[in-house]
Order: C-alpha cells, then sequence, then structure tokens
C-alpha cells in the first residue's frame, strides 16, 4: 500500500468531514421581510429576528431536543469519518458480506446526510406552507400589515447536497485510490 495514496484518501476525507461542519454552521433556508425581520433555518434549528412580529411565527421553533441532537449528529458523522480515514486495513464481515470499515462508515455517513438534507427540505417546505410562505419565492403573507416575504434556499443547503454524495464517492473509491495499481509484465 502507498502511504502517498493513503493520506491523499485520509485528507480528501477531512475535506468532506470540513465541508459537513462548514454546511452545517450555514444557513439552508432564509425567509426576508423587509421592515419586519428575518427567519433562518439551520440544520440545528430556527433562529428570528422579527422582534415585535415574533408572534408571526409562533409554533415554528423545534422541540428543546432538536438542537443538542443535531450538533450531537454532527459530532457522530465527523467522527465516523475521522475514524473511517484512519482504519484504512480494517475489514468487516457481516453475514457472507465482506466489507472495509472505512467504506462502510464513510458511505454510511454520505447515506445519512443525503436524508437529513431530503427531510429537512421537506420538512420545511410543510412548515413553512403553514405560515403561507413558500420554500422559495415571494409570498404575500396576509398579516396586518400585509408582507411581502423573500424565501430562498441559501448556499448551506446545496453545499449539504453535495456533501452526501462526496462521501458516497469517496467510500466507493476507497480501494481505487488506496490501492496501488499492479505493474502487469
Amino acid at each position: 500500500m502507498n502511504r502517498f495514496r493513503v493520506w491523499l484518501f485520509r485528507g480528501l476525507v477531512v475535506v468532506a468531514a470540513g465541508l459537513m461542519v462548514v454546511s452545517f454552521i450555514l444557513p439552508w433556508w432564509a425567509a426576508r421581510a423587509p421592515s419586519i425581520g428575518n427567519v433562518t433555518i439551520y440544520p440545528h434549528g430556527l433562529f428570528t429576528d422579527l422582534g415585535i412580529y415574533i408572534p408571526y411565527v409562533e409554533g415554528a421553533e423545534m422541540p428543546g431536543y432538536f438542537t443538542p441532537l443535531m450538533w450531537l449528529y454532527l459530532g457522530i458523522c465527523v467522527i465516523a469519518l475521522l475514524y473511517g480515514s484512519w482504519v484504512v486495513e480494517k475489514d468487516i464481515t457481516i453475514g457472507k458480506l465482506k466489507s472495509r470499515v472505512s467504506t462502510l462508515l464513510i458511505g454510511g455517513v454520505g447515506l445519512s446526510y443525503i436524508l437529513i438534507v431530503v427531510l429537512a427540505v421537506v420538512i420545511a417546505a410543510i412548515r413553512t406552507g403553514d405560515f403561507g410562505v413558500t420554500l422559495f419565492g415571494i409570498s404575500r403573507v396576509v398579516y396586518h400589515p400585509i408582507i411581502d416575504v423573500e424565501a430562498s434556499l441559501q448556499f448551506g443547503y446545496w453545499l449539504a447536497c453535495a456533501v452526501g454524495p462526496l462521501c458516497i464517492v469517496l467510500a466507493l473509491l476507497r480501494d481505487k485510490i488506496i490501492v496501488k495499481p499492479k505493474i502487469k509484465a
């Protein structure tokens, strides 16, 4: 096994973990209402700066356990990615299936993040619709006064859309990256 290739693989996985953290810190969706304020959804919760208009989003907040649970999820994912990048030689056998631990961990994180991204946009579409706001575009919300709300998915969401598949690609290409090709004589 070529040391350079192992370190290249580890570096790529660390980049994927870093991108996951960045996507988790950045907002995934935002709604702006001029002169009223903003509502921003992160993967770990909802934040507002509506001031006296906060009653407009009453009931939109997540349960108290949601934020710590999502940060725990991120921590477990990052640990799994980093561990998966270091245990390049370990195999695991489940029944008749034999696979590398690193492939399962990195691919599993990728699949779970894809699931989080899909669930987030579905839940956000449902919840924003409950308040008369579309997931993207301009919505006219009838409160007192009538408010035009501009909403859109943010860069953090699109980055998260790329991180899950990146992890899966790294898991699938693990052997191609790490194992030095045999030269035929």
